[in-house]
Order: structure tokens, then C-alpha cells, then sequence
């Protein structure tokens, strides 16, 4: 259910009554149970329900056609996108940038680099997803309301779960592309990819793209659409790896996703491997083309109710360390505040 600019207003008014303040940001972890061991987790206060993936968030397309007020590529954007879920009620962020911060928008590159969520999204009930975008302009008195949105999801029993929002105004068309995971399901917290050795030559020379999905049931492999991209360096400042010279670690864009429990018999407590890993490194082409792959790996992992696990893959000759930590998802923030 998608609701316009003239009932934001009252959306956020009646929000405040459950959250104190309206752009109040969730302090749920992520990791809220990871050192626990399995036998100790409170189940009265985990669960391992449906949650909502957030693949991406694409300016599908602007209004060239307006007389007023003209828009035309490239666009510099910021403001917030946001999930709220039934577990505190605040803004699990999404995309946050400022004025100063803005993002470059392109039709080569027409997707936010999202951050988020900090944590998994609940879907056991409804979530809203809250749209606030703004156009940069010369002065900020000439910055224009590019979309406000608000978007009620409830279960949507697509292929896969994978679904697309269509946002749109006079002014552009945004979509928005879920997946939502109706099996029992943790979250995965990345907390470090790399750690490539001090003085070798990294793969990432030319940039590269860190991503990771859950598979098909059956496990025919992944399609391309719902990946979730950790990071991609086209993305980042100067279209660079950003890559800690001491420690060899990548700075991922985000960090969490939601891993689907699925069971390998009826019978077995043993899990399938549900997480596929995908990294790639680019070779030198030209800013405004599409990247090349040089060399890419990818690699299952089977998800945990708990804990941190290691990984490692080989890229172009470089050993990448993967460490993941993993935990149920806290029913609800009441019993830590």
C-alpha cells in the first residue's frame, strides 16, 4: 500500500506516540545474541521469523518532458530511506545523506548506495518504508522535493519473494526491489572482507564489488537481481576499492543481511547452505562504461543460530578472509530499554 506526500505528514505525527520523535534511529544490534551459545538463547525473546531483504533502491527514470521545474541527469541527491518494523518502531536506515553528502545519480548508475539496515527487518507484520528525497541546487533555498513517500509491505508471495515497489511522482519513477524470506532466518553481520597482505598487489587495483544472495530452493544457482551488494567501488569516492592500507580489510558499504534456515531433510537438524558470496575485481575501463570482471570467486556458506565464523576464497592469487557473525533477531526492543 503506497500512501503521498499529503498523508506523510500525518503518518509521521501519529508515529510519534510509540517513538518519541519521529526520526528517533533504532539501537537494536545486529549481533544482539551472537556470543550466546545456542542452548542459552532466550527464545522468549528471539525469534527466527520472516524478515524483508532490501536489494536495492534504483531512480528508474525522471520526467524530461516537464516545463517546470526542470530536471535532467545527472542528479545530486540526499535525504533518507527507511524501514520501520514492529520490533521498536524507529527508522531502520536505509540511505542517510546531507546536503553536502549528496549522491551522484546517473542513467549508467541510477541505484542509492545504501547503508543499510542496521538490522534485519521484521516481517512477521507490516513494515512501512519511508522515502525523503531532495535535489541538491545552487543554494539551498533552490533545493527542490524530488519524492516523499511511505509504503505499507505486508506478505507478498512472489517467486522467490522477490517483488518491486514502484514509487513514482511528476517528477520520476523510483523502484524499489524486496525480497522477503518467509522461512526461519537469522541475520549476518559482515565484519571484515579482505586482508590482503601489507606491500602485495591487491586484485582491487581497478576497483571490484563485494555481494551475496540466498539461493533458489532446490539450489539452481542465483540470478543477478537479488544480490544484495555490500560494496561496489563504481559507488564509491573516485570509483576506489576503499581498502585500509595497514590491515588489507575493505570498508563495506553494508554489513547485514537476512540468511534463510533451511533444513537439509525434514528430519535433520543439519542446515543447507543458504548465503552465496560473491566478489569480483574490475579491470581498467572507462568511468561511464559498464565494469569488466577480471577475476571473480564465489562460495556457499552454511548460516548459524549463533556465533562467528571464518572464511576464505581465492582471488586472482590472493587469499580474501570473510568473517561473519551471526545471530536470531531481538522479538522486541522493550526488554532492553
Amino acid at each position: 500500500m503506497e500512501f503521498d506526500a499529503s498523508d506523510f505528514e500525518g503518518y509521521c505525527q501519529g508515529l510519534t506516540s510509540f517513538v518519541e520523535h519521529f526520526e528517533f534511529i533504532t539501537l537494536v544490534s545486529p549481533m544482539h545474541f551472537t556470543h550466546y551459545t545456542p542452548r542459552q538463547i532466550p527464545h522468549h525473546l528471539a525469534t527466527y521469523g520472516t524478515t524483508l531483504q532490501i536489494l536495492s533502491f534504483k531512480i528508474a527514470n525522471i520526467d524530461l518532458d516537464l516545463e517546470w521545474p526542470l530536471l535532467e541527469w545527472p542528479l545530486q541527491v540526499y535525504g533518507v530511506v527507511a524501514a520501520r518494523d514492529n520490533v521498536d518502531r524507529r527508522r531502520n536506515i536505509l540511505f542517510l545523506r546531507g546536503r553536502r553528502n549528496f549522491q551522484e545519480i546517473t542513467q549508467e548508475k541510477p541505484f542509492l548506495c545504501l547503508t543499510g539496515p542496521s538490522r534485519a527487518i521484521l516481517a512477521n507484520d507490516h513494515v512501512d518504508l519511508e522515502v525523503q528525497l531532495k535535489l541538491k541546487g545552487p543554494t539551498e533555498s533552490e533545493d527542490r522535493v524530488l519524492i516523499t513517500k511511505r509504503c505499507q509491505c505486508s506478505a507478498y508471495h512472489a517467486d522467490n519473494g522477490l517483488y518491486t515497489l514502484t514509487l513514482d511522482n511528476r517528477l520520476c519513477t523510483a523502484e524499489l526491489s524486496l525480497q522477503q524470506l518467509y522461512c526461519k532466518s537469522v541475520q549476518a553481520t559482515f565484519l571484515r572482507v579482505g586482508g590482503f597482505v601489507k606491500g602485495n598487489t591487491s586484485p582491487f587495483i581497478h576497483g571490484g564489488r563485494v555481494a551475496c544472495s540466498s539461493p533458489p530452493h532446490g539450489g539452481q544457482g542465483t540470478a543477478l537481481p537479488n544480490q544484495v551488494v555490500l560494496l561496489d567501488s563504481r559507488y564509491c569516492d573516485g570509483g576506489k576499492m576503499p581498502i585500509g592500507e595497514e590491515d588489507g580489510y575493505l570498508d563495506l558499504s553494508r554489513h547485514v543481511v537476512s540468511v534463510e534456515l533451511r533444513r537439509v531433510r525434514d528430519v535433520s537438524e543439519e542446515l543447507e547452505e543458504t548465503l552465496n558470496v560473491f566478489i569480483e575485481a574490475y579491470s581498467d575501463s572507462p568511468p561511464d562504461s559498464p565494469p569488466k570482471v577480471s577475476a571473480k570467486a564465489d562460495f556457499m556458506v552454511k548460516p548459524r543460530y549463533c556465533g562467528i565464523s571464518e572464511h576464505e576464497c581465492v582471488l586472482a592469487g590472493s587469499m580474501v578472509k570473510i568473517t561473519i557473525a551471526w545471530s536470531p533477531i531481538l522479538r522486541t526492543n522493550k526488554v532492553i530499554l
